[in-house]
């Protein structure tokens, strides 16, 4: 018989590539392809930029390096990228608003991490009702539980919310740390490439299943640094 091949990383992404692939997402019309691209840019004046939760820590006690950041984005992603997919999905799928924040509020331990989640779920709310003209989101949701919600309200497809969501998120934490150590351009958009089937990976959650306590101690660790860059 011939030896068992052993499953390396790159085969892992690309079975989650395929599985992604292998989903039936429902298209996307033009209108809510575009509306899509504007709440998950970058650029969206909601206050994410002074957020780093928690990887400031890392980068002051010299653990996360540039070296290592794709490997800890590609593990974040399997732990709170999930549970947060998770929670994008079931508030677009219209489960209870204020119960599913105030779960969230219970998985996030770290106080600064999980008060910056809920300012930007605050103003990313009063965007969304602004934009609209109409009070579409309440105003006191967790991040990913509003950007389920303004998705679903927006009738955009789930698993295309879910993707951007993420997205965005990867895109935020690898410019933190493009401001917190020697990470170039270059390299930090080839570390995006590389997270594209991890980030499709991490959206099929449907299960709140997370155990990522090195990045919450890490967050709870940020307010006694002497020097900070970052709120979280």
């Amino acid at each position: 018989m011939p030896p068992e091949r052993k499953e390396n990383r790159n085969d892992a992404e690309t079975h989650d590539a395929e599985l992604v692939s292998c989903a039936v997402m429902t298209p996307i019309g033009e209108i809510a392809l575009l509306r899509l691209l504007h709440l998950a840019d970058s650029a969206i004046p909601i206050g994410g930029t002074p957020h780093s939760f928690g990887l400031e820590t890392l980068a002051d006690e010299g653990t996360l390096i540039p070296g290592n950041v794709e490997t800890f984005l590609a593990a974040y992603l399997e732990e709170t990228g999930a549970l947060e997919a998770a929670f994008v999905r079931r508030s677009w799928n219209g489960n209870d608003l204020r119960e599913l924040s105030d779960e969230l509020n219970a998985r996030k331990p770290a106080r600064e991490s999980r008060e910056a989640s809920l300012k930007l779920g605050r103003r990313f709310s009063e965007l969304v009702n602004q934009l609209t003209g109409m009070p579409l989101l309440q105003t006191d949701l967790h991040y990913c539980v509003a950007f389920g919600a303004a998705g679903a309200s927006l009738e955009i497809p789930e698993d295309a919310v879910v993707l951007a969501y993420l997205n965005q998120s990867i895109m935020g934490l690898v410019s933190a740390c493009q401001r917190l150590m020697p990470l170039g351009q270059l390299a930090a958009s080839r570390i995006l490439w590389n997270l594209k089937p991890a980030i499709a990976g991490a959206s099929l959650s449907e299960e709140a299943l997370c155990f990522s306590p090195y990045l919450e101690l890490a967050s709870m660790r940020h307010g006694s640094l002497e020097t900070r860059l970052f709120i979280s």
